[in-house]
Formats: C-alpha cells, sequence, structure tokens
C-alpha cells in the first residue's frame, strides 16, 4: 500500500479546507510518511529563514501519520527533542519524512527529519507519543478528508471502523 494519505479536514498544516494553512500532501510507502515543503515568508523567523516552530509543526504531523499508519494508534505528542541542523529557508523545497520506531509498554517512539533533494538533513526530532484516552476512533475518522486519498489508504482507515 502506498500513496496520498487523507487529512484532518481542520489542520493547518494538511487541511485542504485552511485558507490559511500549508495545504501539504501528505504520502505514504511502507515505513515512511512524508510530504514535499516548500514555505513562503509568511511564516519566516529571521530573513528568508522558516520558523523553527513551522518546521517542528510540520515533523510533528509527519511523526503523528508515520505512528497511525504502522499502528492503528491515534497517538498525541507527549515528548520531544528537535534538533535544528541548518536553515530551511523560505521559498525553497525541502522533503519532510518520519518513521515509526517502536512500542515500548504506553509509549510510541517515532522519528522525523526535513532534508533537501540532495538528502543533507537540516532538522530533526525524536518524538515520545502516547495513545490518546477516550478518544472516539469513529469521530476521529470521520474528521478526515478523503477525496484526495489513494483507495487502498481510504480503506485502511475505514476498516478500522469496522
Amino acid at each position: 500500500m502506498k500513496g496520498v494519505l487523507p487529512v484532518y479536514k481542520d489542520s493547518f498544516f494538511c487541511g485542504s479546507n485552511r485558507e490559511d494553512g500549508l495545504r501539504l500532501t501528505m504520502m505514504y510507502e511502507p515505513k515512511l510518511v512524508y510530504c514535499h515543503v516548500n514555505i513562503d515568508n509568511r511564516f519566516e523567523g529571521y530573513t528568508d529563514v522558516l520558523h523553527g516552530g513551522m518546521i517542528f509543526g510540520i515533523l510533528d504531523v509527519i511523526v503523528w501519520y508515520a505512528i497511525f499508519m504502522e499502528t492503528k494508534k491515534i497517538g498525541m505528542t507527549r515528548k520531544t527533542e528537535m534538533e535544528f541542523l541548518k536553515p530551511v529557508m523560505c521559498g525553497s523545497p525541502y522533503i519532510a519524512k518520519g518513521r515509526f520506531l517502536r512500542i515500548e509498554d504506553r509509549d510510541i517512539f517515532a522519528t522525523a527529519w526535513m532534508e533537501d533533494n540532495q538528502g543533507d538533513v537540516y532538522a530533526k526530532v525524536d518524538a515520545l507519543f502516547r495513545e490518546g484516552k477516550d478518544l472516539s476512533l469513529h469521530h476521529f475518522i470521520n474528521k478526515f478528508d478523503f477525496s484526495c486519498a489513494d483507495p487502498e489508504i481510504k480503506a485502511y482507515f475505514l476498516s478500522l471502523l469496522k
């Protein structure tokens, strides 16, 4: 299974009906979630440099998808370690990627990073998530927009409601 993932309708980072958002297209291939990133100066933190909070937000979303696709668990960020290795420039192309790593008791571990087209890493996050308590999977999945999702991925998400 691989292709375009559905997006949480109200997500600033992915939601297609958020005019103020980034509208990132999340992609999946076995054991990897990724998206192409090229953000304008609306979100610069310093002249022509993308704000670190935006970089973290993108990587946090990537981690969420990586965990969900491999575990079928709705994870919530608990703790992260973020490294900014090089400035991410506004108006330049990057790829954000992430992988699920492992589960230990209640802790879910994953990592994500942002790299350029040559594979040089600019930022990296190691994340610890926990499964969300008292969350309705049905309600959660009904908040997704499947209009651009690949049929096999849509079926994967909807199969969780059975």
